[in-house]
C-alpha cells in the first residue's frame, strides 16, 4: 500500500457496504462498489473541493435496510445517498418489458458489482468493474483510469448481450452537484441549440408548460417570464425543473464556478448518449423524497430523450445491443482550476 503516487485503497467497508478509493496527487474518488459502483466522493485535493451533492438523509444498504411495503416505483430513491450512478437498463419511471417488471432506474444501480485491479503502478491504476444485470441478460464492463498529476479520470465501458436475442436499453450516467461547489452564480458551458420540458404534471414548477420545445439556454414559462437555464439561481428561490436538452452539438459540458475559480467538465460519446437530463430540486417539493430538504442539481448524459424503456421502445428511440453482440462507450469527468 502507498501514500503516494496512484493508489487504490480496498477491502474497506463503510457503514457495511463494501467501498475502494482511487486516488492521485490531485484526487480521491470513493465509489460503492456493494451498490451501483455509485460515486460517492470526488474530491480535488487542492482545494479540498467535492463536487458530489449527498443526500440529507443517512445512506443505508439495500441489504440491511428492512422494508414493510416497498415503493411502487422501485426502490432507487429509497437508497438514493446523492453521488453519481451508472443507469442501465431501464431510466425513469416503472415498467414492463418482455414479462421483466423495472423499477425506476433499475437496475444496476442497486446491484453490488464486482471489481479486479488491473494496474496498481505509481504512474498509473486501473479498476475493472463488472455486474451482470438479473432481470436482463447483460453483461455491464467499466474500467475506471487514473493516471499521476492528472486532474481527472477515464471511464471506459461494455455492455454485452449474452443472449441471442436483439434488446433495447435505457442507458445513462445519473451525476448530480450540490454543496460546496454548486452555488449562486455557476455558470453551465453547453453547445445546444434546444431543449424539451418534461411532458408529466408534478416533477416541474407549475408554471411551465409540458412536453414544449425551447431554445437553450432560455426558458420561457406560462406568464412570459424568461429563465436562462444556464446558470444556477438564488439560494432563496424555490424551484424544480426537468427538461431533456437533445439538441447537443457535441458531447461535453462545464459547469464553472467564478467565485471559486473552479470547475468540473464532462466528455462522454454523443454516439451512444446523444442526450442531457437536466433537473433542479431546490428546496421546492414537499413531499417523498425530497421534504424541501435538498438542493441538488443533475446534469446526465442518457441514451434517449424518453423516460421508461417501455416507451422508448414504443417510440423506436431504445438503445438497441444485438444478439450475442456488445457496445462500447467512454466518459471523462475533469476538474479545471482558473487563476
Amino acid at each position: 500500500m502507498r501514500n503516494y503516487g496512484c493508489r487504490i485503497k480496498n477491502n474497506i467497508s463503510y457503514k457495511g457496504v463494501d467501498v475502494i478509493f482511487l486516488e492521485n496527487d490531485l484526487l480521491r474518488v470513493g465509489i460503492i462498489t456493494g451498490k451501483g459502483t455509485d460515486f460517492f466522493e470526488f474530491l480535488y485535493k487542492p482545494k479540498d473541493m467535492d463536487f458530489i451533492w449527498l443526500s440529507p438523509f443517512e445512506f443505508s444498504p439495500p441489504e440491511k435496510y428492512f422494508m414493510t411495503k416497498n415503493q411502487s416505483s422501485g426502490r432507487f430513491m429509497d437508497f438514493y445517498e446523492g453521488g453519481w450512478q451508472e443507469i442501465f437498463p431501464n431510466g425513469g419511471g416503472t415498467c414492463n418489458v418482455s414479462g421483466a417488471e423495472f423499477g425506476q432506474h433499475d437496475e444496476v444501480s442497486l446491484l453490488p458489482w464486482n471489481y479486479e485491479i488491473i494496474e496498481d503502478a505509481i504512474d498509473k491504476i486501473e479498476v475493472k468493474f463488472f455486474v451482470n444485470t438479473r432481470l436482463t441478460p447483460f453483461l455491464l464492463e467499466k474500467n475506471i483510469i487514473l493516471e499521476r498529476n492528472s486532474p481527472s479520470i477515464v471511464i471506459n465501458e461494455k455492455v454485452f448481450n449474452k443472449s441471442s436475442v436483439d434488446l433495447n436499453a435505457i442507458w445513462g450516467h445519473h451525476l448530480s452537484y450540490g454543496f460546496p461547489f454548486l452555488e449562486e452564480g455557476c455558470k453551465i458551458s453547453l453547445n445546444a441549440s434546444g431543449f424539451t420540458t418534461y411532458d408529466l404534471p408534478g416533477v416541474s414548477d407549475e408554471n411551465i408548460e409540458l412536453n414544449k420545445k425551447h431554445k437553450w439556454p432560455i426558458l420561457t414559462t406560462n406568464d412570459g417570464k424568461e429563465t436562462d437555464l444556464s446558470i444556477i439561481p438564488s439560494e432563496k428561490l424555490e424551484t424544480s425543473k426537468f427538461l431533456y436538452i437533445d439538441e447537443i452539438a457535441k458531447g461535453e459540458y462545464e459547469i464553472i464556478n467564478e467565485k471559486k475559480k473552479l470547475g468540473i467538465k464532462i466528455e462522454w460519446d454523443k454516439k451512444i448518449m446523444p442526450c442531457l437530463w437536466y433537473w433542479q430540486e431546490f428546496n421546492k417539493s414537499t413531499g417523498y423524497p425530497w421534504y424541501k430538504m435538498s438542493r441538488v442539481f443533475g446534469l446526465e448524459p442518457f441514451s434517449t430523450n424518453i423516460m421508461g424503456l417501455n416507451n422508448t421502445i414504443n417510440k423506436n428511440k431504445g438503445l438497441k445491443i444485438r444478439g450475442s453482440s456488445e457496445i462500447e462507450f467512454s466518459l471523462k469527468i475533469k476538474v479545471n482550476e482558473f487563476i
